[in-house]
């Protein structure tokens, strides 16, 4: 190879990495670090390296079939300095609601499909987590300032590394967000979306815990829903015992609504909140 082809070669080639987009009622407040924008805040599915870029590129029009259409809901349950004995990075670690999470299994099809196709990754088994910043930091600073935090996932993306933690999407599999906050005269309305009852119950509890952080310590799994009313009897439940215990804004979910199937059998609810 030429020196001209080498250099053509070495500018083709980009950092690149799988990842998913991540939201969160972010602290206005944080302790010391160099930040990573809201905006470029994700979970990592899986790291590439500087590789060259159009090979891949090629290939994606071949993604692996992934059931995922509603991105997922969790919390962050601690402050993880990484890695542990020099940490460069602050990163929270993502708990998931539901028990059986699909974030793992797409992570998995992903992985095997690009080591298919030759790529290298990294073996460790996957530690799911968000950068938040990196050094210089004190971590016993970050680890006594942490409080659980709800989360949900949005679109996944090719993203690339541009330097200064800025993290580009140059390719995305759109995903319909768990919730959203709707119009209302009085109280809170959210659009609920979830495959099933009890995805509608984890993503209405994860849009509640937006408003309130503090409701991710009341969290509680519940295995089956036979009717809406059940739903709303547990997250009332949830509300209830939060208020008695530390105080909430949040009075009560409104027995309102019915549920509505959308297109991909996305089930949709409009809940309201009474403050």
């Amino acid at each position: 190879m030429s020196s001209e082809e080498n250099r053509e070669s070495k500018d083709q080639r980009k950092r690149l990495f799988f990842g998913m987009e991540i939201h969160a009622p972010w602290p206005p407040q944080l302790p010391k670090g160099r930040y990573l924008d809201q905006e470029h805040r994700h979970l990592t599915l899986a790291f590439l390296g500087n590789i060259l870029y159009e090979p891949l590129n090629a290939l994606l029009m071949h993604f692996p079939k992934i059931r995922l259409s509603i991105g997922h809901t969790g919390y962050f349950d601690a402050c993880i300095p990484l890695p542990e004995k020099h940490p460069r990075v602050i990163a929270w670690h993502a708990q998931w609601l539901e028990e059986n999470n699909t974030i793992a299994n797409v992570q998995n099809i992903l992985s095997d499909w690009l080591i298919s196709h030759g790529y290298s990754l990294d073996k460790r088994p996957w530690l799911p987590h968000v950068t938040l910043c990196r050094e210089p930091f004190s971590p016993q600073e970050w680890i006594d300032a942490f409080t659980q935090l709800p989360f949900y996932t949005g679109a996944l993306h090719l993203y690339e590394s541009v330097g200064n933690l800025t993290y580009i999407p140059i390719w995305s599999y759109p995903i319909h967000a768990p919730f959203e906050e709707i119009k209302h005269v009085a109280d809170i309305a959210f659009l609920i979306r979830g495959k099933n009852l009890e995805q509608l119950y984890y993503n209405a509890f994860t849009a509640l815990a937006f408003k309130m952080p503090a409701l991710t310590g009341f969290f509680k799994r519940v295995e089956s829903f036979n009717h809406l009313d059940d739903v709303i009897i547990a997250l009332n439940a949830i509300v209830t015992k939060a208020d008695i215990e530390i105080g909430t804004p949040l009075k009560a979910v409104s027995f309102h609504g019915e549920v509505h199937q959308h297109k991909e059998s996305i089930l949709e609810w409009e809940m309201i909140v009474d403050v």
